[in-house]
């Protein structure tokens, strides 16, 4: 009689908790899917209009978002608005400029090349806006270094920020060839000309 009774009431509290949502209801929570994106939203919601995102590697404590203002143009100054967020906190961080090739890209003597700053009180990231003049049509690159000094040591990041001047394909340009290997595996194969 209390084994029935055990059985009855564990049977009882299963359908309970199935109505009232103890079980997953993807129709009125959505789908993992769904959530996951929610999540990803979120975590872009910090992000402003306007604003891509430079990856930096999966362990850098930077993050690094750029916004274009206005249309490179060679010879012309063109400014980006940079966002540079330390997850290390709201300690200065030590940021830098430096263009990859000189013949391509400069940067105006008026633009400071190294820097400390820290974000402002409510922001979590340091912004600026830093100047360049492209010298020729093409794509081109400048790099952002950020660091900061930790009781561990300098902890640091160098990104490169593209930049396009006149009509550039910005295609992915893929060298080599795939091939599958006898356990099924696919590698990208490059060629010595390549």
């Amino acid at each position: 009689m209390i084994k029935n009774s055990a059985m009855a009431f564990l049977a009882f509290a299963a359908l309970g908790l199935a109505g009232c949502g103890g079980v997953d209801e993807p129709a009125a929570n959505g789908s993992a899917a769904d959530k996951t994106a929610d999540r990803t939203r979120v975590a872009d919601s910090s992000r402003e209009e306007g604003f891509a995102r430079i990856p930096a590697t999966p362990a850098s404590p930077f993050q690094f978002d750029y916004k274009l203002i206005g249309t490179p143009i060679v010879g012309s100054p063109v400014s980006f608005d940079l966002q540079v967020k330390s997850m290390l906190g709201d300690m200065p961080i030590d940021i830098g400029y430096q263009a990859v090739d000189s013949a391509a890209l400069t940067l105006p003597d008026a633009q400071p090349r190294r820097f400390t700053a820290a974000p402002l009180a409510g922001e979590e990231f340091v912004r600026e806006r830093v100047t360049v003049i492209p010298q020729r049509e093409g794509r081109m690159y400048f790099n952002v270094s950020a660091s900061v000094m930790t009781s561990d040591g300098t902890t640091s990041t160098v990104i490169s920020i593209p930049l396009h001047v006149g009509d550039v394909d910005t295609g992915l340009v893929e060298h080599g060839e795939l091939q599958t290997d006898a356990e099924g595996n696919t590698t990208r194969v490059l060629r010595r000309d390549e």
